[in-house]
């Protein structure tokens, strides 16, 4: 703490602070406290406020810099300067009330409340007397000199660096005095695990009697080195924690804080670097900062130690590998100039070792191979724990160019950017096959192109046949059947005009009765109750006609499945688009109906006047049935609540709309839409691709959009594709010739 300095004659000369104008006050750069003479303060200015991180209530007719401040003197020390309490140091402070005397420079830290950060301020007080001579008051002025600070801690740091030599324990001892200096603890130490005990390897300040081996167990920076953790471990109020009774440290050397942060080596945490206070600190962040600065040089000069082991434990095995390695080994100067040539190089390049020691490499390097080579190496000069593989040519002691590759390491013990180990073995062989391997590969490739569209070809045509054996057998299928059930409902269809005419018949018979003979026997009477005659009379001919509808409705589907088959029509033939639409709705009539939880499906046909196209009807009825039973299943899908909230209807109904239309007198347009959820963009890339499919395994092939596409593009020479996006519906786009070409093979 920097002396006292006083002034006699400062408070007579000193201009009454309530003179200066109230904006001058608030706006001084520097904090301003007025204190009476009992100490409590009556007037401040904002800067003294955010210098203190106080308001003015928290300061108002307050002693200042009590204990509840949190304030510490320079040497980590707290600092006190009520009146009952204070101790000699800060009593001496308070003399200026009665002695006139003004305090200079005092340097202190105050622990901010908002935040918990610490501000270094130089504190100046100035007396002002009453004209008999006493003193009135005091002027404390706070300047912030926290960056000062900053300063000459880092200028201690680097100092410190500066001065370290080739000796890591000498070094590690000068950076345990410095985290004790900077942090201003009573003493600090490093504390290094070694076979199971703990080593004080650094001190500074530690007292006279201080054991340097203790037994890990109990001890602190023992746990700040089991936590494996980088962050800086902090145990406040040591006497009321378990460490009193467990760490040897704490009661006899009456410590209260502690402070450590654990050293790494090898990617293994070793030690602890600490500093312990005999008083209560609070470390801030800038604090923290320092020590983890402090624990990584330590952990560079950890680094250098195990390292000097290392190297000298195997430095005769290291020697051995590198003159019976069959690898090429050399040691390079920067500027390429060859130090070292394991005896692998004669068999290798063809020369001694002496022949080229001295020699530059550069002088024997392919020139097309020089630049990059040369990039290489200043890259690994410059990072010194790079490591870079490169091939390159080099010149045979038979004039021949031989293909090298080299990893060259920077990981010698000389300084960075001096010289560089290269392990380099000879691929003469190796590139040459490389180059064959190249020229067979290129071969291959176009002996793969060919099969590939080999394949593709034969795919095409295996699903044609697959496809065209499936139409043809569920052709024949649905025509045998269409033909056994046309026999009996033809026969039930044209007798049911006679049974009708005979139920009339017989019906006016029993009205003949009833009016000639209107007293029936009591036999006939309980009969004629028992069946309801006049039930019977009025629902037979109702159920009659019924059945006529049934039969009619019977053929019209029978008729409906010949049409859609068309077994006996694979040809080229005229062909009505829309009787062909109608026809596939009819036999989808059943999914169209609602369903629990379903509603109708609505079908809307927007028809246009279409003429007589040529074309193979069965086919086109395919491609029909496959796009509309595509949309029956999204609509299904969207209302059966499969799809995700974000792909739903985009209307409140399930709707399929058919409109057809005549494009430039040689070409027709059939567009089938859905109001579904739609289909995402990387699912339309592969709709028409042969066995692509969303759905579930078991529930499609994959190959209804394929084979309509081939159908439409190929077989007829039109256009089939897919509009459709995500909440918006799906629009399936069908262009047909009116006339096919005469070559059928589009």
């Amino acid at each position: 703490m920097p002396p006292l300095h006083t002034n006699q004659q400062s408070g007579a000369l000193a201009p009454r602070i309530e003179n200066l104008p109230p904006a001058l006050l608030k706006e001084l750069p520097v904090g301003v406290l007025v204190m009476g003479v009992s100490g409590e303060i009556r007037m401040m200015n904002q800067a003294a406020l955010n210098l203190l991180g106080l308001t003015e209530s928290q300061l108002l007719n307050q002693e200042p810099l009590d204990s509840d401040w949190h304030v510490i003197q320079e040497n980590g020390t707290p600092f006190q300067l009520k009146l009952h309490t204070a101790p000699v140091r800060a009593k001496q402070a308070l003399l200026l009330l009665s002695t006139r005397q003004a305090l200079r420079n005092l340097v202190l830290g105050v622990y901010r409340p908002t935040n918990s950060d610490r501000v270094w301020l130089s504190v100046n007080t100035e007396p002002q007397l009453n004209t008999d001579g006493t003193v009135e008051q005091v002027i404390c002025t706070l300047s912030d000199i926290t960056n000062q600070k900053a300063g000459e801690q880092l200028s201690k740091i680097n100092e410190c660096f500066s001065s370290l030599n080739s000796d890591p324990d000498d070094n590690i001892n000068r950076l345990t005095a410095l985290a004790g200096d900077l942090l201003g603890g009573a003493w600090a130490v490093y504390n290094r695990l070694h076979e199971g005990l703990l080593w004080a390897w650094g001190q500074s300040q530690t007292p006279p009697d201080f054991s340097n081996v203790r037994e890990p167990e109990g001890n602190i920076c023992y746990d700040v080195i089991q936590q494996r953790s980088d962050q800086t471990f902090v145990v406040q109020d040591l006497p009321n924690t378990p460490y009193a009774e467990s760490d040897n440290w704490v009661i006899p050397y009456q410590l209260q804080t502690y402070i450590g942060q654990a050293v790494k080596c090898a990617g293994e945490y070793i030690g602890s670097v600490c500093v312990a206070y005999q008083n209560q600190f609070i470390p801030c962040e800038a604090d923290k900062k320092l020590m983890g600065i402090i624990a990584s040089a330590i952990s560079v000069e950890e680094e250098r130690k195990r390292e000097a082991v290392v190297w000298g434990q195997n430095e005769a095995k290291w020697r051995s590998l590198l003159q019976n390695s069959s690898n090429l080994i050399t040691i390079l100067e920067g500027d390429g100039t060859i130090k070292y040539a394991s005896p692998a190089i004669e068999r290798i390049l063809g020369y001694k070792p002496k022949e080229l020691i001295g020699k530059n490499t550069f002088d024997f390097v392919h020139t097309d191979d020089i630049p990059f080579l040369q990039k290489d190496f200043r890259e690994v000069l410059q990072n010194p724990t790079t490591a870079l593989t490169i091939e390159f040519r080099f010149r045979h002691k038979d004039g021949s160019w031989r293909y090298i590759e080299s990893t060259h390491s920077n990981l010698l013990m000389d300084a960075p950017g001096v010289r560089m180990v290269v392990n380099s073995r000879d691929i003469t062989d190796r590139k040459l096959a490389e180059a064959a391997l190249i020229k067979s590969e290129a071969q291959l490739r176009e002996k793969a192109t060919q099969l590939e569209q080999a394949l593709y070809e034969l795919q095409q045509t295996q699903t044609q046949l697959v496809q065209t054996e499936k139409m043809s057998s569920l052709g024949q299928l649905v025509a045998g059947v269409a033909h056994e059930i046309n026999n009996p409902v033809s026969f039930i269809y044209g007798n049911l005009p006679y049974a009708t005419e005979y139920t009339q018949e017989l019906l006016h018979l029993i009205r003949l009765y009833q009016q000639q003979y209107p007293n029936a026997t009591p036999v006939i009477k309980e009969a004629l109750e028992e069946i309801d005659l006049d039930f019977v009379s009025e629902d037979l001919p109702k159920l009659m006609n019924s059945m006529l509808v049934g039969a009619e409705r019977i053929r019209q589907i029978v008729l409906s499945l010949r049409n859609f088959s068309r077994v006996d029509k694979a040809a080229r033939e005229p062909f009505d688009l829309h009787n062909g639409i109608d026809n596939t709705l009819l036999l989808l009539q059943h999914r169209l109906k609602p369903k629990a939880g379903r509603p109708h499906i609505q079908i809307i046909k927007d028809y246009s006047n279409l003429p007589i196209v040529e074309c193979y009807a069965g086919q086109l009825n395919q491609v029909f049935m496959n796009i509309l039973s595509n949309a029956v299943d999204a609509l299904e899908e969207s209302m059966d609540g499969e799809t995700t909230d974000s792909l739903k209807l985009t209307t409140n109904s399930p709707i399929i709309q058919i409109r057809t239309e005549m494009v430039d007198d040689h070409k027709v347009v059939i567009r089938i839409a859905d109001n579904g959820p739609g289909i995402p963009p990387h699912v339309q890339q592969n709709i028409f691709d042969p066995f692509f499919t969303t759905k579930p395994v078991g529930q499609g092939t994959g190959l209804g959009l394929s084979i309509s596409y081939q159908i439409v593009v190929e077989k007829h020479g039109g256009v089939l594709s897919c509009r459709s996006k995500p909440g918006e519906g799906t629009e399936f786009y069908i262009e047909l010739p009116v006339q096919l070409p005469h070559d059928e093979a589009v």
